[in-house]
């Protein structure tokens, strides 16, 4: 992986064209769903685009692969709202008032010319009535209001930009407190000896500070098994494994000087022996 590989970088790389097709979703399309399967496109690119940067660090890609996986599926959220359509009274307006008043003008003018000028008088009730008609469908007269959800193409943007800095930041902590882990666990400690190692080492060195060596020799015989139970194996000298050795040339050859030690295949000691003098 190269240091200037990130998400961060990578989503930065795309913001022109990523920005520009978020914008067309809004102005264009007006379908909230295309940004959650823009942002969705986006995100399993940048997974194939990082995974294929961090090709030697198992480790990376897997928790990019976690973490993008974790936000494609929040991507719902997007699509989680709805839009209604909303019906208001209106508040009384003046032409409502207005009416209500030619009403009450038009009836006490009915009234007042009743007696004198009846057609009129009628002809003043029934506008009075019609007005007062009117005037009550101005005041309960509903309108609708036409309600659609939205989205900022540059909050959207912002959003998954800072999505990418997080998932950056939580890999990074991650591999370095995998690092410190492992480190810790390999180091070497006392609670990585078991009791028989201690005491064999504690029995050794009670023959040095004895100077007894027949009691160090006997010692000395422990150390197979202890090796054995560590899975490493003590191999003795012949001609089919002289590889595993060094030959040091002598009148006696094919001793064994110091055993090989292995784990499985592996090699972990060279042994030393005698061979052929010239």
């Amino acid at each position: 992986m190269t240091e200037t590989t990130t998400m961060q970088s990578l989503l930065e790389a795309d913001e022109e064209r990523l920005l520009r097709t978020l914008q067309a979703n809004e102005r264009v399309d007006k379908n909230r769903d295309l940004f959650a399967e823009t942002v969705n496109e986006e995100l399993g690119s940048l997974l194939l685009r990082y995974n294929a940067a961090c090709s030697p660090d198992r480790m990376r890609q897997a928790l990019a692969e976690s973490l993008t996986a974790t936000a494609r599926d929040c991507l719902a959220l997007l699509k989680a709202g709805g839009a209604e359509k909303e019906e208001s009274r209106r508040e009384m307006s003046a032409w409502a008032s207005l009416l209500l008043l030619l009403s009450v003008a038009a009836a006490a003018a009915a009234v007042l010319l009743i007696d004198r000028l009846r057609l009129v008088a009628l002809a003043c009730a029934a506008g009075a009535v019609i007005a007062a008609f009117l005037a009550g469908r101005f005041w309960f007269r509903k309108r609708e209001v036409r309600v659609r959800a939205t989205l900022d193409p540059e909050k959207v943007w912002l959003t998954v930009k800072r999505t990418g800095e997080t998932m950056d930041r939580k890999i990074d902590e991650f591999c370095e407190r995998a690092a410190e882990w492992t480190a810790s666990q390999s180091a070497p400690g006392a609670d990585t000896l078991g009791q028989e190692e201690l005491q064999l080492f504690g029995d050794l060195l009670e023959a040095l500070y004895a100077e007894n060596g027949d009691f160090a020799l006997r010692q000395l015989r422990k150390i197979r098994p202890c090796l054995r139970e560590l899975g490493v194996e003590t191999v003795e000298y012949s001609s089919d494994n002289a590889d595993l050795f060094e030959v040091f040339p002598s009148k006696t050859p094919g001793l064994t000087l110091r055993p090989a030690l292995t784990a499985g295949e592996r090699l972990l000691l060279s042994g030393r022996a005698t061979g052929q003098a010239d």
